[in-house]
């Protein structure tokens, strides 16, 4: 059986590769017998289950420093572990140059990097990434296992500040609210389209800045006196499945790359997605759902033609049970596990 494994971290992010790993060790934790380990910068511990073993570790430090490549080796060696499972481009890096002193077998995830270095990726044992555009340019054998995500009923926080009719669409945006994120943008947009409603669903730095915005807007012409009361904006710590089941239209308008889990978190629970195509949604959206820029303009033409579109709801059917089949966490995990397996049939017999 394989019974240790060690996932490594070497980000500077709290995003969807953290998440990723924080899902992914937590399942293996919970529905496998092996022992699951974490390497990471000690930022890291709070977003990790209590039943991973959490093995802080400076990677702040440039992938090249030799201090950080030989205590890697030692952290490596000392846990003796089966699997070492490295996520992005930094613990490829790490891991290729502990080679020469571990003898641990090793995989990689490629989370958002469009144009892999193959003379690095051919290194490893076993290879992941998590849709078909993130190694579209790559000549090596990957398994691809899109992101999942756990659909969990929690307490929500009741959606007051909103009057929800059926004559009103109701767009969601679920974000860090920082500038990166075009929400103000979205904000602009939902501006130039008469009766239609935004919740905005997160924190950050910007937030005070986004509901001045709104503020402002309102006061900008007539038309708009009634801006204030058709955007909202919540903290991030109720449900999301909540304000996704009240949304008409989830809108994404960052120029991200990877998978936004706010993605697959809509196709989930079965409501339409407009995404920007600069991330890896091209692999899941129709062309038509797909957003060319972050622009206000281009931004209200896509929602105000999705919204207006009679088959809004069969153009998403079939992805609705795409993502019901493998973009939840048991499905990712065990596809996951499946590689592991591959690599140690001898663990498996």
């Amino acid at each position: 059986m394989i019974q240790s494994i060690c996932h490594l971290i070497a980000s500077r992010e709290h995003g969807g590769m953290e998440k990723h790993v924080a899902d992914l060790s937590r399942w293996q934790a919970h529905n496998t017998d092996a022992q699951v380990a974490v390497i990471a910068h000690p930022r890291y511990l709070p977003t990790l289950d209590e039943r991973i073993q959490f093995i802080p570790l400076n990677t702040d430090r440039s992938r090249h420093h030799p201090n950080l490549v030989w205590r890697l080796a030692n952290l490596i060696r000392r846990g003796e572990y089966q699997i070492v499972h490295g996520h992005g481009s930094k613990s490829a890096q790490l891991l290729a140059a502990v080679q020469p002193y571990t003898e641990t077998r090793q995989i990689i995830t490629r989370h958002n990097v469009r144009h892999p270095r193959d003379k690095l990726a051919s290194a490893f044992d076993a290879r992941i990434a998590i849709s078909e555009n993130t190694v579209a340019n790559s000549k090596l054998d990957w398994n691809i296992i899109p992101n999942g995500v756990e659909v969990a009923a929690e307490a929500a926080e009741p959606i007051t500040q909103l009057s929800l009719t059926k004559e009103q669409p109701t767009l969601l945006v679920a974000s860090r609210l920082i500038k990166a994120r075009a929400v103000d943008k979205l904000i602009d947009a939902v501006a130039l389209l008469p009766g239609v409603r935004l919740m905005v669903l997160g924190e950050g730095p910007e937030k005070e800045s986004l509901q001045q915005q709104v503020k402002t807007l309102s006061k900008r012409a007539p038309g708009l006196a009634d801006f204030e009361q058709r955007v909202a904006f919540f903290s991030g710590n109720g449900a999301v499945s909540q304000f996704m089941e009240a949304a008409d239209l989830v809108v994404i308008p960052a120029e991200t790359e990877g998978t936004p889990y706010t993605l697959i978190e809509s196709l989930l629970h079965q409501t339409p997605v407009l995404a920007n195509r600069a991330g890896n949604a091209i692999d899941y959206l129709p062309e038509q759902y797909l957003l060319e820029t972050a622009e206000a303009e281009h931004l209200a033409e896509k929602i105000r033609s999705a919204l207006h579109n009679p088959a809004l709801a069969d153009d998403f059917r079939a992805l609705y049970e795409r993502a019901a089949d493998s973009f939840t966490l048991d499905s990712m995990a065990k596809a996951t596990w499946q590689v592991y397996t591959r690599l140690l049939p001898e663990a498996v017999a």
